[in-house]
């Protein structure tokens, strides 16, 4: 009897242990603390880059740990990790540079695998909305704090990856208000747009949070006013078309073809992209140094796509065959992706990576509209539109956890609950 008592106990004591894994890994979702490694393929130019460099993430510590103590989950999917495996051994054999590939492989297999864990956990949905709450909050004041400031907050911030800067750094974020310089939100995030992207998934999931009490009201204000001061203008648009297409489609089956129509029309404009973006750059219509950036950007992707279309140039080596190719105005010494998911999977895994990143969001997209969760839907959305326009949701350590963990908790059979 006290055996077994003791074997109870012992499971009880185990569980309690992985939720309150679950919670830190949710709350320190915005952290970027890591230790970087940089060997010499890290460099560009001479010059190293973040994203190119192996890194080992908090968050990465606290997810394999989540994985590794929940190994038997993955048995029913054998299959399908193992179709990934062969993909990613096919995709980093062909790259233009194995070992960058390889490491960006390991990190996007943590992700699905994070992600499956989400899909089968069991708990409540809305306690984890409930950590996300708390902790976007935090993360803003950070955010806000910064822009008051003018400079990073420092101190113990720096054991959550704030970095050091202020608006005197070079190459840092900044907005000109009426004729006054000020430094946009970056919180623990890498660019304010990351930022913004983040909170505004939280903003949208918190639609959730049926109760109104002073502390979500509060809280739910600090997030958005974080978010305002990220300054993002697509983080904004996005935000503002899923809730018009939230008010306007009150039935269900406006709600799935507006839906639907922003998701299939965010894929078919950016693979388009790269056969306009000659054409709009030649019509000299004034657009400013960032979206001739970005337009020149997806002709170079396109450069790529056309002499690897199948198979990709490998994953996470965009910036690496910078110099490979001229784009129209030649910014090869901007060390960045292209400003778009679709079109950079399709740069660096080829065309069957988009064919599996756009089934993956289909599927998930359609689970949860048949099983009307409204919140995860548009957040699902958002997130499609937003990677439009940049690449952080499938660059950068914060968003792409996220994206994991909204795609896992997309596949899940139970309903969302009114917090």
């Amino acid at each position: 009897m006290f055996d077994i008592y003791s074997c109870l106990m012992s499971k009880k004591w185990l569980q309690n242990i992985e939720k309150g894994i679950v919670y830190l890994l949710l709350f320190l979702l915005p952290t970027q603390l890591a230790l970087h490694f940089w060997p010499s393929w890290a460099f560009v130019f001479g010059i190293r880059v973040d994203y190119l460099a192996p890194a080992i993430y908090l968050t990465d510590v606290l997810a394999l740990i989540l994985i590794f103590a929940n190994i038997r989950v993955y048995r029913k999917y054998l299959k399908y990790l193992l179709a990934i495996f062969v993909f990613a051994v096919i995709n980093t054999v062909f790259s233009t540079s194995p070992l960058v590939s390889t490491f960006k492989w390991l990190k996007i297999i943590e992700t699905v695998c994070l992600g499956l864990y989400f899909a089968n956990t069991k708990e409540e949905l809305q306690k984890i909305i409930r950590v996300l709450f708390y902790s976007a909050v935090f993360f803003s004041f950070i955010g806000i704090f910064q822009f008051a400031l003018g400079r990073s907050v420092g101190g113990l911030l720096y054991f959550l990856g704030e970095r050091s800067f202020s608006s005197q750094t070079p190459g840092i974020a900044l907005i000109n208000i009426f004729d006054r310089v000020f430094l946009r939100a970056y919180s623990t995030f890498p660019h304010p747009n990351s930022l913004a992207g983040y909170l505004g998934v939280m903003l949208i999931l918190f639609l959730d949070l049926r109760k109104k009490n002073p502390l979500n009201t509060f809280g739910i204000f600090v997030v958005l006013t974080g978010f305002l001061l990220s300054f993002s203008l697509t983080a904004f648009l996005a935000l503002f078309l899923v809730l018009v297409t939230k008010y306007l489609a009150r039935n269900k089956d406006l709600f799935r073809k507006l839906t639907f129509a922003l998701f299939y029309s965010s894929i078919i404009v950016s693979i388009l992209l790269p056969v306009f973006s000659k054409k709009l750059l030649s019509l000299n219509a004034g657009f400013g140094q960032r979206v001739i950036q970005r337009l020149d950007f997806a002709y170079l992707s396109g450069s790529m796509i056309s002499e690897r279309f199948w198979s990709g140039e490998g994953l996470n080596t965009f910036i690496v065959n910078i110099p490979r190719f001229k784009g129209i105005l030649t910014y090869s010494w901007i060390l960045q992706p292209v400003h778009n998911v679709p079109l950079l999977i399709l740069s660096e895994i080829g065309i069957f990576g988009l064919l599996i990143l756009f089934i993956v969001f289909y599927k998930s997209i359609n689970n949860v509209l048949n099983k009307e969760r409204v919140s995860l839907i548009l957040a699902l959305i958002f997130v499609v539109i937003t990677s439009t326009q940049d690449h952080y949701w499938f660059t950068l350590q914060q968003n792409l956890l996220l994206v994991s963990i909204l795609l896992g908790l997309s596949f899940r059979i139970k309903k969302w609950k009114t917090l």
